[in-house]
């Protein structure tokens, strides 16, 4: 009994393929199934499993993910039907602001096995009927269109050839249906449209329930914003974000083959009342593992900020946005955020299948594609983004302690070290495409041809620090891979390369030839500057972020570095300020200019309320929300002192203006407290150690002291400042 792929000889988007049969007895039954497309498994008329968006978005001809699913309870003895609704997804259909079409293949395609009590009973091929679906068009972009009014023609059955050898068991969990938001509000505009205001940004679709007797056409657009109080989609670009319903009677709706980021759905074609409509979160169902919350209702709905950008972009890949005609798998905008994604979800099946996508995209040469999968074409050695390769493993492993994540990206880590080096003069990177301080504010400094988006520190700086940091790593790979050669050759280029960055960027004083905060705080964190004069650099940032009144100019490389770089010098009350200045630009103006999620620019909502000009303009990008990191970290005080939390360092630092911080962290060793509250002129710190966790604590201006597990209290009078 041969098993094919399935597909129609037909132009259609979205059809339905299915079969009779019949079962002497139902016992226990597993369907595997997987397509060229996006799927919908149904057995007597009932959806197979919870989960949307199958097969899932992988570098389908290198790796294609099978799902399988126990369907005992829906069978019955005697007369069964199985049927699949396929759609174009990721495969076919249009993807990339280039308006893409056909990347994977121009034939959408099912392919499952239905196996009863050990014994296949059912496998796809050319004894299946098709036809048309109620689903008359899907796409990921643009909505989808469901009609339940029109006939629907019978197509034909053909195999589609594919190679099953790529197949593999589902990496990560599913996209499911997380959670159900009714309306906060149903609006009027000034335009006099209908709006639901949800009163959070997410990703998802929405539900709606037509009345009895209802008879047309219901229309629902998708927005984040609205401007002057009207509906607003221009950021969306070319992305349609539109779900179309023809219906005659009472029927709920939700569409099957799509996502959208939004806030505000727009209805035409009938005035639903408010309980007639629900959003629907749909995301990747990933375990919550961190929470932090604070005495400054404004912090804790921007740290809430951070946690539904993650939520929204991890939909079966990490993207940088679910909104408009992008949604891709950026590597710079993952390497930014992974370590507060790591602290805030259980990230590693999820992370673990996008590495085997950015493997599978390395070109032969070592570069590493821009976005996995890759869809663009873009092979480099970017620092931030292309170094993902190396960075985004070691920072898995340093939280969840599991090697594997070395061991299966170490060859492509090291591939990728010989292309930075390819692009290296007199021992230093000198050439090829750099993002730089993406975003950043600081473009009057800016030594890039562009200058709107690239920043203004030397991009060739950037790059020779990240090169250093991801020699750094790989050596510290190689030898806990036990390639003692290897990892030593590694290092012994480390030294190299650091020596060369210091002769050409420091000056024998020590001081930094580079004036931006980036430039510093890089230095700082990568340890470029010697240790004699890292005190100085502290103090030379510290005066430059006061220079610039403790407002953000950092892009995206800056700002995943800046506050650490200020704590860890000894400026931790400035780290502070910069987190809570309300003004512009900043986190806390975002929120308080109503953002519920991460914008992609600081000034992507200029403070008049308009939208920035420029374009670009994303109000769900989780790039700036690695903030959340710090202050699990720096000011929570949760640290791993060794991989997985096996070992800990309880290590809090209040800020003046804070007066408490309580953090949680589900550890693979077990969860972790910590956080300090103030109660007058005391400041009480707390922390809770799991059993089987070897703890240290070290309090502002102590010792370090050893701890066991279990609840720890200490309380110390508040030093005036």
């Amino acid at each position: 009994m041969g098993i094919k792929f399935i597909g129609v000889k037909e132009a259609a988007n979205v059809y339905t393929v299915g079969k009779d049969f019949c079962l002497e007895h139902a016992g226990k039954a597993v369907l595997r199934v997987t397509a060229l497309g996006l799927y919908k498994a149904e057995i007597n008329g009932k959806k197979v499993g919870d989960a949307y968006l199958t097969p899932g978005w992988t570098c389908y001809h290198k790796m294609l993910q099978v799902q399988e699913y126990d369907v005992t309870d829906l069978l019955q003895k005697g007369e069964n039907n199985i049927s699949f609704t396929v759609a174009e997804g990721w495969y076919k259909g249009r993807l990339v602001y280039a308006d893409k079409m056909n990347i994977y293949g121009d034939k959408t395609a099912v392919w499952a096995q239905l196996i009863v009590d050990g014994k296949t009973v059912v496998v796809t091929d050319e004894s299946f009927v098709a036809k048309e679906s109620y689903i008359r068009y899907s796409s990921l972009y643009d909505g989808e269109v469901q009609d339940f009014t029109a006939p629907v023609k019978d197509l034909t059955v053909c195999e589609i050839p594919f190679d099953t050898s790529v197949f593999v068991p589902q990496i990560c969990e599913p996209v499911r249906d997380i959670e159900r938001i009714a309306v906060k509000e149903m609006l009027r505009t000034p335009k006099g449209e209908l709006v639901c205001d949800f009163g959070q940004n997410i990703a998802g679709v929405a539900e709606v329930s037509t009345p009895e007797g209802f008879e047309g056409t219901i229309t629902l657009q998708f927005a984040e914003i609205l401007v002057d109080g009207n509906f607003y989609t221009d950021n969306l670009r070319t992305a349609k974000a539109t779900d179309t319903f023809v219906v005659r009677g009472k029927k709920t709706l939700c569409p099957e083959f799509t996502c959208h980021g939004f806030r505000y759905v727009k209805i035409t074609g009938g005035e639903l009342s408010a309980e007639c409509v629900t959003a629907i979160v749909r995301h990747t169902d990933m375990k919550r593992t961190g929470t932090v919350n604070t005495s400054d209702a404004m912090v804790n709905r921007l740290l809430e900020n951070v946690v539904w950008g993650q939520r929204d972009n991890f939909v079966d890949i990490p993207t940088d946005c679910p909104q408009r005609d992008e949604r891709l798998g950026w590597t710079g905008d993952l390497n930014a955020f992974c370590g507060t994604a790591s602290y805030n979800y259980d990230v590693r099946l999820i992370l673990k299948k996008w590495l085997a996508d950015l493997r599978n995209e390395q070109a032969e040469d070592g570069k590493i594609s821009h976005i996995a999968p890759d869809v663009i074409g873009y092979h480099d050695t970017a620092s931030l983004w292309c170094d993902a390769i190396v960075m985004v493993p070691w920072k898995l492993y340093e939280m969840y302690g599991d090697v594997s994540f070395l061991s299966d990206n170490y060859e492509a880590m090291r591939k990728y070290i010989a292309a930075r080096e390819s692009n290296c003069e007199n021992g230093l990177m000198a050439k090829g495409f750099e993002y730089g301080d993406w975003l950043a504010l600081d473009k009057e400094q800016c030594l890039c041809e562009s200058g709107n988006y690239f920043g203004g520190t030397d991009v060739y700086f950037i790059s020779n620090a990240f090169y250093a940091h991801c020699l750094d790593i790989v050596a510290k790979s190689a030898a806990i891979l036990g390639k003692t050669e290897e990892a030593e050759a590694a290092h012994r280029r480390y030294e190299r390369l650091l020596q060369s960055i210091r002769g050409e960027y420091f000056t024998p004083a020590g001081r930094l030839a580079i004036g931006t905060v980036t430039a510093q705080a890089l230095a700082l964190c990568f340890g470029l500057a010697e240790e004699k004069h890292r005190e100085r650099l502290a103090k030379e940032l510290n005066e430059n972020v006061l220079r610039h009144g403790c407002r953000m100019t950092t892009g995206f490389i800056g700002t995943a570095y800046l506050l650490f770089a200020l704590s860890d010098g000894g400026y931790h009350e400035t780290a502070g300020k910069l987190l809570l200045n309300r003004e512009y630009p900043g986190w806390l103006h975002e929120v308080e200019m109503g953002a519920t999620t991460i914008w992609e620019k600081w000034n992507s909502l200029l403070p008049d309320g308009t939208p920035n000009p420029e374009g670009m303009n994303s109000y769900n990008h989780y790039a700036y929300g690695s903030v959340m990191e710090w202050v699990y970290r720096r000011v929570a005080g949760i640290q791993y002192a060794s991989p997985g939390f096996r070992r800990v360092k309880i290590m809090p630092n209040a800020i003046r203006t804070l007066d408490s911080v309580h953090a949680e962290f589900e550890s693979v060793n077990g969860k972790i407290v910590a956080g300090y509250e103030k109660h007058g002129n005391s400041i009480r710190y707390f922390a809770e150690i799991p059993e089987g966790v070897d703890a240290e604590v070290c309090l502002p201006g102590e010792q370090t002291v050893p701890v066991g597990h279990g609840k720890f209290v200490c309380e110390r009078e508040i030093s005036p400042e």
